[in-house]
């Protein structure tokens, strides 16, 4: 597609202690096959990114398919090529910057099974994916998941709706939750994972009252 640049160099990074402790909840999660809401709460610059890429790479393991939404088409891009060095051909994008044959190329690309991994703005959460093992929302707390015009829709809600249909788990990922996600971890219907710690120790930006 036109947004992308070639891939550069994937490098396998260790994982930070929080990091890998999310990974293996969300990978034991995974090989449970039953439907599972996460809150990745996950200061920035602590590494979320990665927790969801290592946990997409267990579900493609697994021989699931894995749906990774993020809030705005402006960070696609640059997801797309690190995505693209990690996952190769069997990425697909789907946003509304694509122009009207790229959507249909790739839109078959994943009906047709060919592409195991999808990555794509709000609409993205309607692809044609079987065999769904893992949802990924980033930014959930971000307006830009709640779709004003008609059919009106909210695409974290609709990627658990997802999610529940086809027994996989749903990863809801932010610096700073939505109060409904965040009340309803605090309740246990989601299962709350904290990275409060940024990769390298670098402290947070001084905060006056």
């Amino acid at each position: 597609p036109a947004l992308e640049q070639p891939p550069g160099p994937y490098a396998d990074l260790r994982p930070t202690e929080d990091q890998r402790r999310a990974i293996e909840a969300i990978e034991g999660l995974i090989s449970g096959g039953r439907f599972a809401t996460c809150l990745l709460h996950g200061v920035t610059g602590s590494g979320k990114t990665e927790v969801y890429l290592k946990s997409i790479e267990a579900a493609v393991g697994r021989g699931r398919r894995a749906l990774y939404l993020v809030p705005e088409i402006g960070l696609t891009p640059l997801l797309a090529r690190r995505m693209r060095a990690r996952f190769g051909e069997v990425l697909a994008l789907l946003h509304s910057r694509l122009s009207e044959g790229e959507r249909y190329d790739e839109w078959r690309r994943v009906r047709e099974g060919r592409a195991r991994v999808v990555l794509g703005a709000r609409s993205a959460v309607f692809a044609p994916i079987a065999d769904l093992g893992l949802v990924v929302v980033d930014e959930e707390h971000d307006p830009s998941y709640k779709q004003d015009e008609y059919p009106r829709y909210h695409g974290r809600d609709l990627a658990i709706v997802r999610g529940k249909m086809a027994g996989a788990v749903v990863v809801l990922g932010s610096a700073t939750p939505s109060m409904e996600s965040y009340y309803q971890a605090k309740r246990g219907r989601h299962r709350l994972m904290e990275m409060p710690e940024r990769i390298g120790g670098a402290g947070l930006p001084p905060v006056e009252k």
